[in-house]
């Protein structure tokens, strides 16, 4: 038993060692996302990494000097006319990223974008025009599409009825918070739901950072769904949570670490059978990020769905069989339910 053991353990390092990818890749921007979340996974992935573009020449200059096979630059047109460059990632300043998109496009480079995409519906929809005249792709950063709980979750939402969401975080005084990080939640439920109505909306606004919108939404499939997206409490209490109610569960997500089901109460002639004997009251554990264990598998990079998304963009570019579930197309609905509460204010 050990035997097989230990081979079982050398075949899967053989195979870990041997995946690599041909193409070479370059990647726009070094911010705290970037150096936290996608770095980390390129490098695990052997993605070989060409060009690193950045805002200053001291950046630049610092990548030179500290990675030998590594080029800082911040000519970003030499980037994009360098043959060998199969692929983009950008995860720059939020308001940078259509353009810096958009010229990618033109060049024909794949393109990984962190959220936004683009600030409006109008940037998003020129975006896909040209993604249609090139041959390239775009694949979106909206990690949570990637998410193992999501996507656990997504595979028992055709029968519900109705949604409460809940995503609260600290401050942001630097950005757009709806369309930076409430991006997020809209994406999940209308990737879920489809296109939504807005029947009734509230702004809360304390400070130039401290924004929470209370959101009341009825989608064309006929679910109702209740939002509070809140930049009002802290981002080291920073909390996401989803409860849905279907035809036979309830469901409910912490975060990307726990889905759990609990079945409906059975009803004898409408009368709820707990009324008349003990229920056998069951949860099922349906998703559960164990932090003991240190594996790939329960890293939080690989729980809240970045070390899958930047795996499906590298295999993409090599032509592997893959898919992209975040495609410009696919974001449509997102966009068009961020522009509608936007022109509410």
């Amino acid at each position: 038993m050990e035997n097989l053991i230990n081979k079982l353990k050398r075949a899967r390092t053989i195979n870990f060692i041997q995946n690599k990818y041909s193409g070479r890749f370059a990647f726009v921007g070094i911010g705290n996302h970037s150096i936290n979340n996608i770095y980390p996974v390129l490098n695990y992935l052997h993605a070989d990494l060409k060009y690193v573009v950045t805002k200053s020449e001291q950046t630049a200059k610092a990548v030179d000097e500290n990675y030998n096979e590594v080029r800082g630059t911040n000519n970003y047109e030499m980037v994009l006319n360098d043959p060998e460059i199969s692929g983009v990632l950008i995860s720059a300043n939020p308001k940078s990223h259509f353009e810096l998109v958009k010229q990618a496009l033109l060049k024909n480079k794949n393109v990984f974008i962190e959220k936004p995409p683009c600030s409006t519906q109008d940037e998003l929809q020129e975006l896909i025009d040209i993604e249609d005249k090139s041959n390239a792709f775009v694949l979106v950063g909206l990690q949570k599409r990637y998410a193992p709980l999501y996507i656990k979750l997504g595979k028992y939402t055709k029968s519900t009825s109705y949604y409460n969401y809940r995503y609260i975080v600290g401050n942001y005084p630097e950005g757009d918070a709806l369309l930076d990080l409430f991006i997020h939640p809209l994406d999940v439920v209308s990737n879920f739901f489809g296109p939504a109505k807005i029947l009734s909306l509230q702004k809360i606004v304390k400070t130039k950072g401290s924004q929470t919108y209370l959101i009341h939404l009825a989608h064309e499939k006929g679910v109702i769904g209740n939002l509070e997206l809140s930049s009002d409490y802290w981002w080291s209490k920073s909390y996401e949570s989803m409860f849905v109610n279907t035809d036979k569960h309830y469901l409910e997500s912490k975060n990307t670490e726990e889905l759990v089901s609990i079945p409906k109460p059975v009803t004898i002639f409408s009368v709820p059978l707990e009324k008349i004997k003990s229920p056998k009251f069951q949860e099922t554990i349906l998703y559960h990020q164990n932090n003991f264990l240190p594996s790939r598998e329960q890293n939080q990079i690989y729980s809240s769905g970045y070390f899958n998304e930047i795996q499906c963009f590298l295999d993409l570019c090599e032509g592997r069989k893959t898919s992209n579930q975040s495609t410009l197309k696919s974001v449509l609905n997102t966009y068009k339910l961020i522009d509608e509460i936007k022109n509410k204010f």
